[in-house]
């Protein structure tokens, strides 16, 4: 399913012949910023594996949608539910954009297509966790309707130091 097109921008379901280029461009990010949860050389390369994770995803209908342009995957949004029935109506989102792709709303087109997604499988619940220093991220999460919830202290080591997330959630409306 496309979720949004603007020009050669194209937000969609990732599919299982996108994995080279995903995990290329997760590699990338974790090469290029410090925001991310692995570090340079943490994901590793194997494309059958990252192919049989997405499969999984698919086939417990979560969510992992790409940002793609032409060719080149530049962000991703994946959201996780819950796996048992007093969970199920919550998810977990994860979501990334290479450098040259912020600033530009594809976070925010991302982030509603997630939205969407979680309408329409009974998801009334969004939640997050983001470094406490990513101040762009925050605002792009509270503009999009995710409120703090409240702070996971020293949670990460990130370049040797300590570094606190927040948890941030959003209710969906009329849930």
């Amino acid at each position: 399913m496309i979720f949004g097109h603007v020009d050669q921008l194209r937000i969609r379901d990732a599919e299982l012949s996108d994995a080279a280029a995903v995990l290329g461009m997760l590699n990338q990010l974790d090469e290029e910023t410090r925001f991310m949860m692995l570090e340079p050389g943490e994901r590793g390369l194997d494309v059958a594996r990252f192919a049989g994770w997405l499969a999984n995803l698919r086939l417990r209908q979560d969510c992992y949608l790409v940002a793609a342009e032409g060719d080149d995957v530049v962000g991703f949004a994946h959201a996780e539910r819950g796996t048992y029935r007093r969970n199920k109506h919550s998810a977990v989102v994860v979501m990334g954009l290479l450098p040259e792709a912020r600033g530009r709303g594809i976070g925010s087109q991302l982030l509603g297509a997630i939205d969407t997604w979680a309408q329409t499988v009974g998801v009334t619940r969004l939640e997050l966790t983001v470094m406490a220093h990513n101040l762009p991220a925050i605002g792009l999460y509270s503009k999009r309707g995710y409120a703090a919830e409240g702070v996971r202290r020293q949670s990460l080591i990130v370049d040797g130091l300590p570094v606190d997330e927040l948890v941030m959630a959003k209710i969906l409306p009329g849930s």
